[in-house]
């Protein structure tokens, strides 16, 4: 009888280590299956980003500014940035390129867009932020307009009820 109990017992212990393998396996599996999910839909689209090109800033022409800079928000968070490009004066600045930088998971990137008749312009980040985030706005100018780079500060923060 002695006998038989121990191996009843070994037979358990084997089943056992067979299920707990078996658990082991299927939980690093999901693991595995987890983390490469979502490293590929955490990428960053690498479409979105330009280099800053190294030409020097225009001296040409009348004095520009960026004007209404401010944060594009979804929900309570900012997942971009829109503004206006105007001469001193305060009329728009059109057709025109205007590289936004900023740090972003370890190096800088930069964004680049087109404003329109109205010298506004707007970027979609590939992330959202709450509180503030360093942009720097770069126009290089032309003949008619001199080149301007200004680093603003951009709030990612809405009030309660704000639009």
């Amino acid at each position: 009888m002695a006998v038989s109990n121990e191996a009843e017992r070994g037979r358990k212990l084997g089943t056992q280590s067979i299920v707990i393998l078996l658990v082991l396996v299927l939980s690093i599996a999901t693991a595995g299956w987890i983390m490469m999910t979502v490293s590929t839909t955490s990428q960053l689209p690498t479409s979105d980003f330009v280099t800053l090109p190294t030409t020097p800033l225009s001296s040409k022409g009348e004095k520009v500014k960026f004007d209404s800079v401010i944060a594009i928000t979804e929900g309570n968070v900012a997942v971009g940035v829109k503004g206006h490009l105007l001469t001193a004066s305060g009329a728009p600045v059109a057709g025109v390129k205007v590289y936004m930088t900023y740090y972003l998971q370890g190096s800088y990137r930069t964004q680049v867009a087109t404003t329109d008749q109205n010298g506004f312009f707007q970027a979609l980040f590939p992330m959202n932020w709450t509180g503030w985030l360093p942009v720097t706005f770069t126009y290089f100018g032309d003949d008619q307009h001199q080149g301007l780079s200004q680093k603003l500060g951009v709030s990612g923060e809405t009030s309660i009820g704000a639009p």
